[in-house]
């Protein structure tokens, strides 16, 4: 899940996606119509709207803070972070490796809980505060509501459902016990599809007593939960079938390359038709990859300007980071990497920079289904 990039914090990127700005407004329109008015009806309007953005900004705050300590504590590990992500639900990390061990995860896991409830244990010292000052009431309102909304999700995500941090923690548990992290995996995700279940349960049931807003906020988190807790298990099946089968022995070699040079209209009647793929690297006049022009970014362009429009001009330039990955990486991480970037395929370089092949979602995934039908 992709967002606007922020800032980047110990090598780890911060973006905000677009659905982050829903819940944002949410909270604080909430904050500002219903809870700071309720507890100080005597203020101006003025001032709760301020209280409310005050304490919404804090709150996603708070949120990144519980989201950060899961990736500090996980690089002490070895466990490399490539971004958080704030979208509607909260914050998510993405990481470019599982924990290896199960002392790993449980560090990791718990992280995330321990920085909530030292910030509600924060908010709360701070109401107190406040409220023992004459004329901060607003602020010690603000201070409450934060100690109570971190507690809470500190509590939340303590409950023994995967993928929240709780199910995290009973799956380590389970995993140093058994030493089977396969096992391990398969109790840790049953529970959080069960509990996604309830969850959603919890939704309908607030649909039917007339409850709107609260029945599809139950419904959608439920459903996310259930979703993130099957995609989590299919993850550990598919490690589990692919092994430590490396991207060299899958990727398609040697690549044709388009020229940036060429026009679009020479592009798609040389490559695209003759071929047929589904996106071609591109390449300068000194053969150095440059980017890659696939087969729905030529669709989106008029077919009237293909002839007056060069490759470079629609290629997606080279990111090396998003677009590539070497030939002895395993393809296992090559497939949660296309997933984390929402592409189909990645461009295979070597040490140097040069590309040496191509290799697609398909091509992991038609292996999987051979392995998976000869049961090897």
């Amino acid at each position: 899940m992709r967002g606007w990039r922020i800032g980047k914090i110990a090598g780890i990127i911060i973006e905000i996606n677009y659905t982050w700005l829903i819940i944002f407004g949410l909270f604080f329109v909430s904050l500002s119509t219903e809870w700071f008015p309720e507890a100080h009806p005597e203020l101006p309007s003025i001032y709760h709207w301020i209280a409310g953005l005050g304490a919404t900004v804090l709150l996603f705050v708070s949120v990144l803070l519980h989201e950060l300590a899961h990736c500090l504590v996980g690089q002490r590990s070895g466990i490399e972070v490539s971004r958080i992500t704030l979208f509607v639900f909260g914050g998510i990390a993405q990481m470019k490796s599982e924990p290896t061990e199960p002392l790993a995860e449980l560090k990791m896991a718990a992280a995330g809980p321990v920085t909530s409830l030292l910030l509600a244990m924060l908010f709360g010292f701070l109401w107190g505060v406040f409220g023992a000052l004459s004329g901060w009431d607003l602020a010690a309102e603000s201070m409450k509501y934060l100690a109570f909304a971190n507690g809470m999700l500190a509590a939340f995500n303590l409950v023994p459902a995967f993928p929240l941090d709780g199910g995290r923690v009973l799956r380590s548990i389970i995993w140093h016990l058994t030493g089977n992290l396969r096992r391990s995996t398969q109790i840790a995700t049953t529970l959080g599809q069960f509990f996604g279940f309830v969850l959603m349960g919890a939704g309908f049931w607030q649909l039917l007593t007339g409850a709107l807003v609260p029945g599809i906020w139950f419904l959608a988190l439920g459903w996310l939960l259930a979703s993130a807790a099957q995609g989590s298990y299919q993850r550990m099946e598919m490690e589990h079938v692919l092994g430590d089968v490396p991207v060299w022995s899958l990727m398609s070699a040697p690549v044709v390359t388009l020229p940036a040079a060429m026009t679009i209209q020479q592009a798609v009647d040389q490559y695209f038709m003759r071929l047929r793929h589904g996106a071609f690297p591109v390449v300068d006049a000194q053969d150095n990859l440059v980017g890659m022009l696939s087969l729905s970014q030529v669709k989106q362009q008029d077919q009237q300007q293909w002839l007056a429009l060069q490759v470079r001009q629609l290629m997606e330039p080279l990111d090396t980071d998003q677009m590539t990955i070497r030939p002895d990486t395993e393809a296992v991480q090559a497939m949660m990497k296309m997933a984390q970037s929402d592409r189909g395929r990645l461009l295979v370089t070597d040490a140097a920079g040069e590309l040496v092949g191509i290799i697609s979602k398909t091509d992991i995934l038609n292996l999987i289904r051979i392995k998976a039908g000869l049961r090897v």
